[in-house]
């Protein structure tokens, strides 16, 4: 359990003595997901690491398909993903922005990358990246890309199916698709020379059409092309905050958005109107 101080938790140890073995990992203030995260990896003792969310709900079958799937090579294993609060047009454009390639239905098979904040991982692999990890944990198709980079394997596993709760109201959701836009972009181009960056910046109305394309077919999948067109609107504003996020990232690093996103998860609940 990483959290900002042991004085904020009151553990009554008979209620843990149905896990293996526990600990807590003080780390201050969570100012970033990533930093969360890499505080637990760098704690752990298992060999296989395992995301998950407090707005996720994977299948029973989760842990155990995972972990058979990590005694072959596969270096990182994803479930399918579903929604978990089906009844707007909101939070199923925010689902399929987010997690539309492993949407339900999807073929099991190698990736080139899985869900992010729901996926498993070696643990011996990640500590190879210890030094950038903490960035890399911030938006894990990046890390996902380094792993393909580095002649790594991902495999989606479709036998088992997490739900997802996603953002159901329009002011939260558009801002956090431009956080979330700004802090992968930022992460993504940190070494790319300016020329590189601003050809980016002026094509990146086109990166909006490539998407909308890539999500048409990822719908379609499981949905009729109506669906899609009642989608449309929620899609394009989704995708252009995200753009605009993208392209500020893109030229001025980004920011506070770490500290931001941690507020967009953590309370997540609560942004789909939930609680």
């Amino acid at each position: 359990m990483v959290i900002p101080s042991c004085n904020q938790l009151e553990i009554a140890e008979s209620e843990m003595a149905c896990f293996h073995s526990w600990r807590v990992v003080e780390i201050g203030e969570i100012t970033s997901i990533g930093r969360g995260y890499t505080a637990g990896i760098s704690q752990a003792n298992a060999p296989v690491i395992a995301l998950t969310q407090d707005h996720a709900f994977p299948d029973s079958n989760w842990a155990e398909l995972f972990i058979a799937a990590h005694r072959q090579h596969w270096a990182a294993v994803g479930p399918e993903m579903s929604n978990g609060n089906p009844d707007t047009m909101i939070s199923w454009a925010d689902f399929y922005i987010s997690y539309g390639e492993w949407a339900h239905p999807a073929p099991s098979g190698a990736m080139r990358h899985l869900p992010g904040h729901n996926s498993s991982y070696k643990r011996d692999i990640l500590i190879e990246y210890e030094n950038e990890l903490e960035d890399l944990m911030e938006a894990e198709s990046i890390l996902h890309r380094r792993l393909k980079s580095h002649g790594y394997e991902l495999l989606l596993e479709s036998g088992t199916c997490t739900q997802h709760i996603n953002h159901a109201a329009w002011k939260s959701w558009l801002r956090k698709r431009y956080f979330q836009g700004r802090q992968f972009m930022a992460t993504w181009v940190k070494s790319w020379p300016w020329p590189r960056r601003l050809l980016f910046m002026f094509a990146a109305p086109l990166v909006v059409c490539l998407r909308m394309w890539r999500l048409l077919r990822h719908i379609c999948r499981g949905k009729d092309l109506r669906f899609f067109i009642y989608l449309t609107p929620a899609l394009l504003l989704g995708l252009l905050a995200e753009g605009a996020g993208q392209a500020h990232g893109c030229a001025a690093g980004r920011g506070n958005c770490a500290k931001k996103m941690v507020w967009y998860e953590f309370d997540r609940l609560k942004h789909a109107g939930l609680m």
